[in-house]
């Protein structure tokens, strides 16, 4: 008997230990009898730790996937692409995606920004955009093909802003953040939120991506000495900041968005990092039961502790298979329709309903870097 879709990703989630990896062509397969899934993410550059994770978890899905009869009679084909980050890149890969005719849906990409730029390309070509990480809350409005698994900044900016004021006790923030869509929409919602519950904004400070020099920001914001400094940044940008920081003799008390969950954060700003706190999706030890078998999962599958990335990489991967298989994988306009009937699914990050938004709403655990791990805020 055929399994339902639920039942499909029932199992899916109970955490079935695979083998490591697959090629990106299915094994064996000939043109025609493949169902072929675009990825786009960075791979290389300061953010392909994000990317690497994501791959990973992605690869696991679609590898259990093909292990269970495929979509249809065929195998999943994943085409990854390396956007390294850069919007132009991902718009170059949208372009060469929507131009294959084989592919009919998208994960990806990292960065709002890159998933914004792209985005009109797979609306006109009515190719679902099903994206692990783009929090800008603009992504999903961008047309009917835009889905996200990850919460808006319109939600973490003021779950963090509360945190500063109300856990903390906070009467002035002060804030460094990324000059891109996303690290603009992350400041906005963090500040304006902040200054509703009684703090007072006394710096707000972009910087240009690829910038590496923070010591005169840090000096200004050493100077004004604010309660608790906002950190809206990739890890690569972190580990600069606070090791810059560190040289002026200054340990501020750091919150940031799930953007700074990353080992490589560690790896890069040693003692700097020490006592940075971010909000996240998911973590290793959250007893929702289908976080606990994908972390069992991962970890057997790459001897490797997954973070916040690889789950929602996780969690996209199986909603595109979950719409491939509802649609019979017949054609890309199917897929979006298949996303918003899937009905309410319980993902590694949260439950899943697209039916009356394409934004899904997220729970956040808090959790602070201390002797050298990121562990939960007690």
């Amino acid at each position: 008997m055929k399994k339902s879709t639920k039942g499909w990703i029932k199992s899916l989630f109970a955490g079935t230990v695979i083998a490591a990896g697959i090629s990106v062509a299915a094994t064996g397969a000939l043109a025609g009898e493949t169902v072929k899934v675009g990825v786009s993410l960075p791979l290389t550059g300061d953010w392909a730790e994000y990317g690497d994770f994501i791959k990973k978890s992605v690869n696991m899905v679609i590898n259990k996937a093909n292990k269970d009869g495929g979509v249809a009679g065929k195998k999943i084909e994943l085409v990854i692409a390396d956007s390294r980050g850069d919007p132009k890149e991902s718009v170059l890969i949208a372009q060469k995606f929507v131009g294959n005719p084989e592919i009919i849906a998208e994960i990806g990409d990292f960065s709002s920004s890159s998933c914004m730029a792209a985005a009109p390309i797979y609306e006109k070509a009515s190719m679902a955009q099903v994206s692990p990480t783009a929090s800008h809350p603009d992504f999903t409005k961008k047309g009917k093909n835009m889905f996200r698994v990850i919460g808006t900044q319109a939600t973490e900016g003021p779950y963090n802003a509360k945190w500063a004021v109300e856990g903390f006790g906070a009467k002035t923030v002060a804030t460094v953040y990324i000059n891109n869509d996303w690290g603009v929409a992350a400041n906005k919602y963090f500040t304006q939120a902040a200054e509703k519950l009684g703090a007072k904004v006394i710096a707000q400070e972009a910087f240009s991506p690829g910038e590496k020099d923070f010591s005169s920001v840090m000096s200004k914001i050493k100077r004004l000495n604010p309660d608790v400094l906002y950190l809206p940044v990739f890890y690569a940008d972190g580990a600069a900041i606070m090791g810059q920081a560190r040289r002026l003799h200054y340990k501020p008390t750091v919150l940031s968005t799930g953007s700074l969950y990353s080992e490589k954060l560690i790896e890069q700003g040693g003692k700097s990092v020490e006592g940075v706190m971010t909000s996240v999706a998911y973590f290793p030890s959250n007893p929702r039961p289908e976080s606990m078998a994908f972390t069992k999962e991962f970890k057997a599958t790459y001897n490797k502790t997954p973070n916040m990335f690889a789950a929602v990489g996780f969690d996209a991967a199986t909603l595109v298979v979950a719409a491939l298989k509802k649609s019979g994988a017949k054609d890309r306009a199917s897929i979006g329709k298949a996303l918003e009937g899937l009905g309410g699914l319980r993902g590694v990050t949260g439950d899943f309903d697209y039916s009356k938004s394409h934004d899904p709403v997220k729970e956040y655990a808090k959790i602070i870097i201390k002797d050298g791990k990121w562990v939960p805020v007690k």
